[in-house]
């Protein structure tokens, strides 16, 4: 083994540990912690995968499911579409592949395999939404990121069929797992069951805010969400399977907070109170050169104003108050 390789290996995943999204209780002084000096444990899963990329002088090849669709319920978000939440939190990653470029000279990618379209019927995202969610997604980093992303959905892995639902239904034949097992495991796997509280956050948050709930209680709602996060939960399961055999050998992020010693390394895509909140599940909020998420019912619109590009909804900004206390023009 090279000893020059290995030490540029644990440099690059020294960058990636810095961007980093751990569980609440994981993340202890890491912070204040020095990289070189993490545990093994925390690296090792993933020291083999970077170690061999350098070993064969390749980009660091990473694989984040991700930008599934713009969350409908609209107390979160501003439209069906992608705005500046996404486009900043793909800056943000382009930020991330420039760091390792900076430490290693073939630098690195990042292939986007979106599960929009994996769950779309589950979450009550139209497909055609998801469609034009993911193509603007497709064309923002294209044009500003070109050979720096790629992207991979449903439509790739199974384009020989006709229909959507039956894609659907050819990925859980091939990948998916039993309910009764799925429930057994939210039972006695810290790693599933934190998963299923941060699903059925997001979906009782997301089915509040829909027509279709609007007669129901919120204990009915939360019975509904539940249910429904199993079901989330056993696809975005089946779509890390079929990840796994296409993309054997790049190095998973995730856009959920992880346990410190895990296969997948949770990522930062941005400034939010919350760790398990997305993009897609929120507003952006510009001030000055600061940019962090929010849902949308947490915007005081009196004292921000909503920012249009190109004549679609973007973003909030911060208006600036006077030295009177009245409210002047924005932080833009």
């Amino acid at each position: 083994m090279d000893k020059n390789n290995k030490v540029t290996a644990s440099d690059i995943l020294a960058i990636i540990f810095k961007w980093r999204k751990l569980l609440k209780s994981e993340a202890l002084d890491l912070e204040t912690t020095f990289f070189s000096t993490l545990p093994l444990d925390e690296i090792t899963p993933h020291l083999s995968k970077v170690l061999a990329m350098v070993d064969n002088n390749q980009p660091i090849h990473m694989i984040l499911p991700a930008y599934p669709g713009k969350s409908p319920n609209r107390s979160k978000t501003l439209s069906r579409l992608p705005d500046l939440a996404e486009t900043h939190s793909i800056d943000v990653l382009n930020q991330l592949c420039n760091e390792i470029a900076e430490v290693y000279e073939p630098g690195a990618k990042i292939s986007i395999c979106s599960d929009g379209y994996v769950f779309a019927d589950l979450v009550r995202i139209p497909d055609e939404d998801v469609q034009a969610y993911t193509q603007a997604i497709q064309h923002y980093y294209q044009l500003h990121y070109s050979g720096r992303f790629d992207f991979f959905d449903l439509k790739d892995a199974f384009g020989v069929l006709s229909s959507l639902d039956a894609m659907r239904e050819e990925l859980m034949v091939g990948y998916g797992e039993s309910l009764i097992g799925l429930t057994e495991a939210v039972k006695t796997s810290k790693e599933t069951l934190s998963m299923y509280q941060g699903i059925a956050k997001f979906l009782f948050e997301d089915f509040s805010g829909l027509n279709e709930f609007a007669d129901c209680s919120k204990t009915q709602i939360q019975k509904q969400a539940k249910a429904v996060s199993l079901r989330v939960i056993q696809r975005s399961n089946a779509w890390s399977r079929l990840l796994e055999e296409y993309y054997p050998h790049a190095l998973r992020l995730s856009i959920h907070p992880q346990f410190r010693v895990s296969e997948k390394i949770g990522i930062h895509m941005g400034k939010t109170d919350d760790a398990w909140r997305t993009p897609w599940h929120s507003v952006a909020i510009k001030q000055n050169d600061e940019i962090r998420l929010q849902h949308r019912s947490q915007v005081d619109e009196n004292t921000h104003r909503l920012i249009f590009n190109q004549g679609k909804p973007s973003h909030y900004s911060q208006l600036v108050n006077d030295k009177t206390g009245g409210v002047g023009g924005l932080h833009d």
